[in-house]
């Protein structure tokens, strides 16, 4: 019913009034931290539950009026056009503030993209990314509604028929942060279903727009360039359901990390692409296919950022998954934003660690996972269709 109401004016209108609240107040939050310098700034902003990685990072590197170039003179852990994004507000005048504000002002644009994308996807439900009070907590911790609206427009794309504009904004996405990677499997899958030449399309345009992206800085600045893998695959057990299980590093937590990702990203594959074979809608499968991927890889990925919520509110909006899940992980990624914070405000205090967050983590996990199963089942069932024709 939801999912339905959500295509009506009025719906539309709640839906971007709900978003346009949730950003101010997560922009108020956040400014509170403008006046703090950069040395003190993260453990003060963990004090008081305002932390965000814009600010950090204008105080680690911008500044006192340094500008140094992404990959060239800093090592930056983010793909390229992310290392992008964050630079180029460093130079609007006003310091931290005008830094925040041109930050700001580019994401809320980014998740108005993302909107008005999913607006137009049958079957989706844009209220679960745009009501969501997780905007609030998330929308300017980091960069992420980049890459999201990024994957919306790739998704409409596809849904559009339009397979070399889909796999050049695949390209943008995964250049923007590796998440939107997760679309490549269901959408190959789809399109291997139908004509050569849209499939053709898709994985040529995407593989140039990698390329393009990415050559320049890899050919100027390689070990700038490969920063982001290297320091990536170093990276243990962080805040996630590993960290709470107490695996914290090597091969078996890559295992159990990326397994059922790639698990995930397989039956995503096939089962577009026997939805597509069989005359069905190949690219409402391949948005399925996209949520499964999405929710498996932030429930299970060895390292959780608060902010990957908003990817699960993404995929739930995709899937439009039901109203009673929407509002259980709103409410648990509300909490995680609190427990996540206060332990560093508290220095990692033991009791605080083993009593509440790692439960949390365990708890997160679970619900994320909740919708993955409910994902599952839709797809499943848009696959199982056709033969049932």
């Amino acid at each position: 019913m939801l999912a339905s109401a959500a295509v009506t004016p009025r719906a539309r209108l709640a839906v971007a009034a709900l978003a346009a609240l949730w950003l101010a107040v997560g922009l108020a939050n956040v400014w509170r931290g403008v006046g703090q310098p950069g040395a003190r700034y993260k453990f003060w902003a963990f004090q008081h539950h305002c932390y965000s990685d814009v600010l950090a990072l204008y105080g680690d590197r911008y500044e006192g009026g340094g500008r140094p170039v992404p990959y060239l003179e800093d090592r930056i852990e983010y793909p390229v056009l992310l290392g992008l994004a964050l630079w180029l507000p460093a130079f609007a005048p006003g310091g931290a503030a005008g830094h925040l504000a041109v930050t700001a002002a580019l994401l809320a644009a980014c998740l108005a993209v993302a909107l008005l994308a999913l607006d137009r996807l049958p079957g989706a439900a844009p209220w679960w990314l745009g009501a969501t009070p997780a905007l609030a907590y998330y929308a300017f911790l980091n960069w992420d509604l980049l890459p999201i609206a990024i994957l919306a427009l790739a998704l409409l794309a596809l849904q559009r028929g339009r397979a070399a504009a889909g796999g050049l904004a695949a390209a943008a996405g995964v250049s923007a942060k590796l998440f939107p990677a997760a679309l490549l499997p269901p959408a190959l899958g789809a399109l291997s279903a139908g004509p050569r030449r849209p499939l053709l399309a898709f994985a040529g345009a995407g593989a140039l727009g990698l390329l393009a992206l990415n050559a320049p800085v890899a050919v100027v600045a390689f070990e700038g360039w490969t920063w982001f893998f290297r320091y990536n695959a170093g990276r243990g057990a962080e805040n996630s359901v590993w960290h709470a299980l107490g695996l914290a590093r090597g091969p078996l937590l890559d295992l159990v990390s990326l397994g059922p990702v790639a698990l995930a990203g397989a039956a995503a594959s096939v089962a577009a692409r026997r939805v597509g074979a069989a005359g069905g809608d190949g690219a409402r499968a391949a948005r399925l296919g996209t949520a499964l991927v999405l929710v498996t890889w932030i429930a299970l990925n060895k390292v959780w950022s608060p902010q990957y919520a908003l990817y699960g509110f993404l995929a739930g909006a995709l899937a439009a998954g039901p109203g009673w899940l929407f509002a259980l992980l709103s409410a648990g990624a509300a909490a995680d934003f609190h427990f996540e914070f206060e332990l560093r405000a508290r220095r990692w205090d033991p009791w605080f660690l083993e009593a509440l967050v790692k439960p949390s983590e365990l708890v997160r996990t679970a619900l994320w996972l909740l919708l993955a199963a409910w994902i599952a089942r839709a797809l499943w069932r848009e696959a199982a269709a056709p033969a049932r024709q």
